[in-house]
This record gives C-alpha cells, structure tokens and sequence, in this order.
C-alpha cells in the first residue's frame, strides 16, 4: 500500500492566533484554528471554550464526519440516541448523518472539533459555517450577557446552507 503523495510545491505553515477567526456561538466562544483552505479542504479543527450549560441543539452533518476531543472539563454528549460522558482526555468520533449535540457539565471546559470529508467531491464547511453571517467575537473571551452571538433560530437556519440539519433541542447539564 503507498501513501498518496502530497503535493511537492506545498510548505508547512504556521497561523498565528492574529489570523484565526473566532465566533460566539451559543454562549461560548469557537476558534477556528485551522479551516478547510490550509488543508487542501480536507479538514477543519475548531476549539471550543464555554463554561456549564455551553450545548448546541441534536443535529446531523450531511458530509462531515466529526470528532470531539476533550482537553478540559466534562461534556455530556449525545450520540445517536445515546448518552455518553466525555472527560478531559476523552475523544467522541461521530459520524456525518449521526444525530448528535453536547452540553458542558463541568464549570468550564475546552475542547476541539474536528471536521472531515470522507467525499472527495465535498470540503468540511463548519468553518465556513462559523464565518457566514456570525460576528467575530471583538475579544477572545466568552461573551457576555449585553455581547453574544446569534440565537438558536438564526444558527438553525443559517446551518440548512451548510449541510447540517437540526435534530432535537439541546441537552442540558
């Protein structure tokens, strides 16, 4: 078996914090710390910082696949139909169609998402996502209660352009 060759004229590349973007989302603040264009649109890593209550609604990914990998706190997820607690050190793998979504348990927690395309006809669109029509977070802080992103509504709405679906509200802690 050989490895497929990755392209000769390609370098490694550093992106600065300065040059992520970054969301508030849902009450927690989303850094993409490499989106789909550094990788040759194969995948996208996200971190996710929120304190307890942090969720997003059960919903599907029509293309990506997406794994969770806990560094801090506790998140209880919902997989398929099937709770699951994810502790710092813990990787949650959910396939694309799966009904899916998280709250943070724990006071606090950080963790990333990764994002992936199986298809070669399709790119990872979480970070495209995150960057049509929700403001940039002015500070990386979370947001505060007079400073917040968009709401459940415009997320599940602005999320049917992007392949996800929305499958059920959002667990709570």
């Amino acid at each position: 078996m050989t490895l497929p060759d990755i392209a000769r004229d390609e370098k490694g590349r550093l992106i600065p914090e300065s040059e992520q973007t970054a969301v508030w989302l849902l009450g927690g603040l989303a850094q993409v710390r490499v989106p789909g264009s550094a990788t040759r649109d194969t995948f996208t890593v996200v971190q996710h910082t929120g304190k307890r209550g942090y969720n997003t609604p059960l919903h599907v990914h029509d293309f990506e696949d997406e794994v969770f990998i806990v560094l801090d706190g506790t998140l209880r997820m919902i997989c398929d139909g099937e709770e699951q607690i994810a502790e710092a050190g813990s990787t949650m793998i959910v396939p694309r169609t799966i009904p899916h979504g998280f709250v943070t348990t724990s006071p606090d927690a950080r963790f990333l998402t990764i994002h992936s395309t199986p298809q070669p006809d399709r790119r990872p669109q979480f970070d495209l996502f995150l960057d049509a029509e929700i403001p940039h977070a002015k500070t990386l802080t979370l947001p505060t209660e007079d400073v917040g992103g968009p709401g459940l509504d415009h997320i599940i709405a602005l999320g049917t352009q992007y392949g996800y679906g929305f499958a059920g509200p959002p667990p709570t802690p």
